[in-house]
This record gives structure tokens, sequence and C-alpha cells, in this order.
């Protein structure tokens, strides 16, 4: 039995237990805040229909399906539910894949109709295009155009439609947002694909209720409504963790829904407790208590900083982290474990600085993607992050995972094409592509991006975004507009560079972005808090601190009861402030010290009366023989 199955009881849990055998109740939210166990709660809800339901599923071909948001919690869901048939566990594409693909028509059918729709939009932007406009854009448009007619003009000869990562409609392929838009159009307009899903899936339960997106969310709804005698639907979340503005956030509760809450904290010492309640509290109503009895509770520790946002940002923050060590009433912050420590950053600028691909991230931050980069899903990364890197590494420790990732990833070992040409021609094309690979990315250099991809497409490891057509040729085009621009300066790029880009994102690294960290928890938390640094127009801790005024469009949305730039950087806060098992530190950096620090006096956040400045620590630091706590955390940092 797991470690998930095997822990007490909460209240949450038999309530939902409870409603989950209530033939008045169709479905239920359960509101689960930071540190509470929300996954526990899933998979003993899971269980508990398993044990109750899954002899009579299995026998009618059904299953309890559980949609998670990324692979990883699929796979931990999976091994706690010890890989249960009665179970369909996937990520949210994955199980919308999973509805759509037997209806290979309506695939087809759904594709034209898009195909036409977005075609006939680029038509009538290029229509409109002035004499003043510049080349580029026209010369995008243009190729998108051409690109899209090839794709539609060849539709009806695709035998089979899969799902992939990029979109291309000739060979077959629907990708990631083709994928979010079909389905749930599908399952809204079409009754006999809303019966299959209630006739095949009859219970549904959703993971990250907040991060789902909204239409995902109201096509479940749809077939909840419409087959109310047949289909549950149960959400876990926390809408205080909604941090991406294309999340569902508050589930909407149907009159026969049940909400329920789970208070509990598991994560989080005394301090660290307080402080994210007081976070919170302009939130939402949810307060969070101790779920640990009281000798198992620790005290922990909480520490402010101000500093001046000035060129010496990573030298201050080095000290502060040496100062932490030094001073820590509870054995926290110690540089010989570097591995305790998590340094969360608004932007990837310092984590870049450190790990080496400060010029790949100089190529998005003025990028139309440089949200896409920050959160790990930029379109053009996604090859080497999902496919090339993983390759790689499994030829050079695991090759017995090689064919299994060529089966999914290589357009050469689809069943049409082996179907006429020898299996060992195409296993030696594959591996010569591999070898040349590995020696590519070992060597890197200025433009071996461009080589990679170039390497990948000729050797048939992967099929290549269409996008990429124009810039992977012999002579790429030399006008093209900004997201060219993009691409081009990209594909000059150390194909090394991705390297470390890879490990910070995947949280393998000092420092992750302050977006990329729910889920995930540390002993020792600093928490970078610095609008200059990350300048991301859609988080602003001056204004959520009151050192910058709310604008107009603030100002009128918070009016409305909307979504606006101060919630999203209190739950943000939120987020970061809950990571924190042992010591919590909060750095601010700010034009106005004096002014920041009244400022988080005043923000009701506990533990500031005694808030440390660069004075401070700067006196401190100057007075250490040999400043040996300050070169041992340099050391860490460059290992």
């Amino acid at each position: 039995m797991s470690r998930r199955l095997q822990t007490p009881d909460t209240e949450a849990d038999r309530t939902v237990r409870r409603i989950l055998g209530d033939p008045e109740v169709s479905g239920f939210t359960m509101i689960a805040g930071a540190g509470s166990g929300k996954t526990t709660s899933l998979v003993k809800a899971l269980d508990s229909v398993i044990r109750t339901r899954g002899a009579e599923f299995l026998a009618n071909r059904r299953q309890v399906a559980c949609v998670t948001y990324t692979e990883i919690a699929t796979r931990e869901i999976e091994t706690d539910l010890a890989l249960n048939p009665a179970a369909h566990v996937s990520t949210i594409h994955s199980f919308l894949w999973t509805l759509i693909a037997p209806f290979q028509n309506d695939i087809r059918a759904w594709a034209r109709d898009y195909g036409i729709h977005r075609l006939r939009q680029l038509e009538a932007e290029l229509a409109d295009l002035t004499h003043r406009t510049g080349p580029k854009r026209r010369q995008e448009l243009t190729g998108s155009i051409r690109r899209l007619r090839h794709g539609l003009d060849n539709i009806d000869e695709v035998t089979q439609f899969r799902y992939g990562v990029a979109r291309n409609y000739a060979e077959g392929i629907v990708g990631h947002d083709d994928i979010l838009r079909m389905v749930p159009e599908l399952i809204r307009t079409k009754p006999l694909l809303t019966q299959l899903v209630a006739r095949r899936f009859p219970l549904v339960f959703v993971d990250e209720s907040q991060d789902t997106f909204p239409d995902v969310v109201a096509a479940l709804r749809h077939v909840a409504v419409q087959e109310r005698e047949r289909f549950y639907l149960g959400f876990f979340g926390d809408p205080m963790q909604r941090i991406y503005l294309q999340g569902a956030g508050d589930i909407v509760l149907e009159p026969d829904w049940r909400e329920v809450e789970k208070p509990e904290n598991f994560r989080s010492p005394r301090q660290v407790l307080q402080v994210i309640n007081a976070i919170r509290a302009d939130g939402d109503r949810l307060v969070q208590r101790s779920g640990l009895s009281p000798e198992q509770q620790q005290e922990g520790e909480v520490t402010y900083f101000v500093f001046p946002a000035d060129g010496q940002r990573v030298e201050r923050l080095d000290r502060a982290r040496a100062w932490l060590a030094a001073h820590s009433t509870v054995g926290a912050w110690t540089p010989q474990d570097g591995e305790r420590t998590k340094v969360l950053v608004i932007t990837h600028r310092m984590a870049a600085r450190r790990l080496g691909f400060e010029k790949l991230y100089d190529v998005f931050r003025g990028s139309r993607l440089r949200d896409a980069f920050d959160e790990g899903r930029a379109w053009p990364l996604t090859p080497f992050l999902s496919t090339l890197l993983p390759l790689t590494a499994a030829a050079a420790g695991n090759r017995a995972a090689l064919l299994p990732m060529l089966r999914t990833s290589s357009p050469r070992l689809q069943p049409a094409v082996l179907a006429e040409t020898p299996t060992a021609d195409i296993l030696n094309e594959l591996a010569t592509g591999l070898d040349q690979l590995q020696t590519l990315i070992a060597t890197g250099g200025p433009g071996t991006i461009r080589q990679a991809l170039a390497l990948a497409r000729d050797h048939g490891l992967l099929t290549i975004d269409d996008r990429f057509a124009p810039y992977l040729t012999p002579a790429p085009p030399t006008e093209t507009d900004d997201l060219g621009e993009t691409l081009i300066a990209y594909l000059n790029c150390d194909v090394a560079d991705l390297a470390g880009y890879s490990e910070y994102i995947n949280q393998r690294s000092r420092y992750s972005t302050q977006q990329g960290v729910k889920g995930t928890e540390f002993p020792d938390v600093v928490v970078v808090l610095d609008d200059d640094e990350g300048n991301h127009f859609q988080f602003s801790y001056d204004k959520l601190f009151g050192l910058k005024p709310p604008s107009k469009t603030d100002l009128d949305r918070q009016r409305a009861r909307q979504d606006s730039v101060i919630d999203r950087t209190r739950r943000l806060l939120y987020v970061c402030a809950s990571r924190a098992t042992e010591a919590l530190a909060i750095v601010l950096y700010a034009a106005n010290v004096p002014t920041a620090t009244t400022a988080l006096r005043r923000s009701h956040l506990p533990h500031t009366s005694n808030i440390i400045t660069a004075e401070t620590v700067d006196t401190w630091f100057t007075t250490q023989p040999l400043s040996a706590t300050d070169l041992e955390v340099r050391r860490a940092d460059q290992a």
C-alpha cells in the first residue's frame, strides 16, 4: 500500500467518501491549501472508487478517470494506485486525445473547418496590410498561408490522425493547441460523444482544477449536466494557487454539487504558516491550520531583507544567504547542504547567468514567446526538452529506453512507413542520427541548435514543427518579422545552453522561477521580490506592497471584481512562501529602501519587526575573517 493511502484520513477525506455515495450529489470541489495533502486526498478518493466500483467498471469496460496537470503527477498517482486497471490517469492533453482518437472522421472534419477558418483569418490580415507595413510580416503571413493550404490540400489523403506537439495536417498530426480547441468543442456539440464520455468514464476527477483550461472545465461540466444520472465530476484544487492567466480559477458549483474545504497544512512550521495565512487573508476565506500533532510541529523561522535595486543584486543575495547560515536559530541555511535551499526568482535572468543560458534568455526576453519561455513551454524549445535531450541522455545511459521513446517521436517508425521500408534500414539510420546528435551536443558552438534540428529532421528522429521550415534551409529568409528574428537568433545559439535551461526548468538546480514551483517543497526557501529585474507585466510586488500606485486598468478590474495584477502577485507570493518546510527568507529589492521597509512593516505580514538591510549584511560580511561562509556559498553556486 502506498504511503499516501496509509496516512490517517482527514475530515475532508471522510466527507468526500460520504458524498461519493450520496445519490443526490453528482459532483464536488475540494479546496485544499498549500501543504494540505491535496494529492493524498485525490488518491484516497480514487482508491475508494476502485474498492467500491472497480470490479463493476472493469466488467463493463469502464474506468474512473483522473486528469492531472503534468506527466510527473500522472506517474506518482499511478504508482500510488499500483497501476490499477480500473483507473485511467493521464494529463489533460492525453485524456482529451483518448476521448477523440477513435473518431477519425470527426477529427478530419474539425481540422478541415478550423484550417479553413484560420486560412481566411490569415488571408484577411494579409489583404489589410498597408504599404507602410514592413516586408517581414508580409513574408511570415505568406509562409503561414502556403503551409496551411498545403495541409488542407492533403488532409483527405491522411489515413490516421495522431497527436503530436506541432500541428501538421498534411502528415496527420494535430498539435497541443488543436486538442484543447477541438475536443471540448466536439463534446459540447456532439450529443453522442457526450454520452460516450459518460459511458466510458462514469467518474472523472480533475487535479489542479484552478489551472485547468476553462474550455476543458466547460466541456466536463456539459457532460455532468447532460448525463447527470450516469456521470460524476470531482475537482481538486486551490484558487489561491492559480498563477497563470489561462487557468479556470474558481469552479462554480452546480445546484447538486458540494464544496469541501481541507484547511490542514502538513508542511509549514508555525512561523511560515502564520505568513502564508496573512498573505491568503485578502485572497479568500480559507484559514489553514497545522495538521501535525503538537509534538511534530516545528517553530521554523522567517527573515525579511530589503536591499537597494542596484547593480549588486547577485552579490547581496549571496551575502544574505551567508548571513542566514550564520544567524539561523534552527540550524537552517547550511551552505554544505546546498540542495536544502531553493532561490525563487521572478525571472530567469539571475538563474541564466549562473547556469550558462543567458544568451538563450536574451533571445526570448523581448519576444512574444517570453512568457512561454519563462514557463518552459515555448514551442521552439519543445523538440529539445521533450525529445532530443531525453533521447541523447537515454543513448548515453539507458539504451533500453531508446526504442519506446523513438516509437513515439520518430515519423520513420509509424506503421505506414514501416510497411514500405525495411525495419533494419530505419533503425540503422536512427542510430546514425543519434550518434551524430550526441557528438554535436557534446561539442556545441554557435549555430548548433540549427544543426541539431536539421540533423534530427534529416535522420527522422522527430517531426519538426513546420514553423521552423523557412529557417532550416541553406538560404534562410533575410527579411522576416519579429518572430522570425527570434527564431533566427535562437537557431544561432549554442545547443549546450539548453542543458542548463533544462536543468533549471525541470527543478534540478538551486534556482527556480516562482511560477514553476507549485507542488514542490524545500527545507529553506529564498523568495526574491524584484520588479525591475523581472519586468513582468502579470505581477508587481511594488503594487502589492503599495510602493507603486495601481494603474487605471488595475482599479477598473478591482471594481469589476476581475482578476488584477495585485491578485495574481498575492497568489504568487503565497505559492512561493508556502514551499518552505523549515525556514523562509523574503528579499525585497526596492528603489527606496526606507519607504519599502515601512511598507513591508505595514503589510500585516508577521515577523517584520526586524527587517535586515544591506548595511547590516555588508557590515557583518566585511568583519568575517577570510569570509569563509561566503566562500562556501560561492563554491556551492559554482558547483
